[in-house]
């Protein structure tokens, strides 16, 4: 086995505190999401999965580290063994692209449950869709550029490599960029609409564009790809592999401090979050619970009383909406997630039967 150092040590620090860090806003995610708004998607899951594949990832690089990864190939010394972990940076690349890809796609899905506009909803599907397809692409790519595939790795292997991976890695960098920006300023569209006071929109739509600081680190990663070109391999590419878990972190982090923001009333408030918000009874809105499928419709006022067994044989529903969305302006401090109040109430009236 090759000596273990050089850059080995401090990825592994960085990639392992990053794992910490990326465990721990999944676990307080799912907690907000499970106990406190029992509104559990499929952005949820996708961050759960994107976990899973991201402690793959950091388990292929400490792998790869024992064979030499972050060293000089003078240090290893062992063409054989320089191979290997040539190899094992090669799988964590797969699993690197996959995390990330899974990352975009978990944020796409959380922005569904805020989007009403068609033409928001099929610009974020295709974003999905193309990541989607983008990702699987590259990951497949990274172990199959050369055939046979033992070439991708151990250059001296007869054969010949098919594709130069390096300008897939660029595609799916930018690409990748593209997606968390445009995500990132999304939000800004659908909050602007509310009727709300401009800081508060201005609070709001900062705290769902956080993304951008994803996209970030994307550009760094991207730059860093350089390394995949270079003579000293396992040596050159140790920022790449650093800035790939960074970005999938960050993607996470970000994507999940807005869910949060139910966990930070309750631990500010108490638990029945009194006087965090005035106002009336709210709904949830659909980031943190979709209307289309998570929300609950809370109906107040005298009118409800009358919803029983007794109504009649031939009841008549008046509904009548209310537009004054006044508590609108404290989405940011309501107790069960960004909230919007439409006072909607619901009266019947008896009819006889005819004869």
């Amino acid at each position: 086995m090759g000596v273990y150092g050089g850059l080995g040590p401090m990825t592994n620090a960085v990639l392992w505190l990053e794992v910490v860090i990326f465990a721990v806003f999944v676990g307080l995610r799912l907690y907000t999401r499970i106990s406190l708004l029992n509104a559990v998607g499929v952005d949820d899951y996708l961050v759960v999965l994107a976990l899973i594949v991201h402690i793959l990832y950091t388990i292929f690089v400490t792998i790869g580290t024992y064979y030499g990864l972050g060293q000089l190939y003078a240090n290893v010394g062992d063409a054989d063994i320089y191979y290997t972990a040539v190899k094992y940076e090669l799988f964590s690349q797969v699993a690197g692209l996959a995390v990330i890809g899974i990352g975009k796609a978990a944020v796409g899905m959380f922005l569904l449950r805020i989007v009403r506009n068609k033409i928001q909803i099929g610009f974020i599907w295709a974003c999905i869709v193309i990541t989607a397809i983008i990702t699987t692409f590259a990951c497949v790519t990274v172990i199959v550029q050369c055939i046979p595939v033992e070439k991708s790795w151990k250059p001296n292997t007869p054969g010949y490599c098919w594709l130069d991976f390096s300008r897939v890695g660029y595609t799916v960098g930018s690409w990748f960029v593209a997606v968390d920006f445009s995500f990132a300023i999304l939000p800004w569209f659908v909050v602007w609409d509310l009727n709300m006071k401009q800081k508060e929109k201005i609070t709001v739509a900062c705290g769902l564009s956080l993304g951008i600081f994803a996209g970030i680190c994307g550009i760094v990663r991207t730059v860093a790809l350089s390394g995949l070109n270079a003579s000293e391999y396992i040596y050159d590419t140790v920022p790449m592999l650093i800035w790939s878990a960074t970005e999938s972190c960050v993607t996470i982090m970000c994507s999940s401090i807005p869910v949060l923001r139910p966990l930070y009333v309750r631990i500010r408030y108490g638990k029945d979050g009194k006087n965090s918000s005035p106002g009336n009874t709210d709904y949830k809105l659909p980031m943190y619970g979709s209307a289309r499928k998570y929300g609950k419709l809370s109906i107040s006022g005298p009118e409800h009383s009358t919803l029983n067994s007794n109504c009649g044989p031939y009841p008549k529903t008046v509904i009548s909406y209310n537009t004054r969305n006044t508590s609108d302006e404290t989405i940011i401090r309501d107790p069960t997630g960004i909230a919007r109040t439409d006072e909607i109430s619901v009266s019947y009236e008896q009819f006889g039967k005819q004869g």
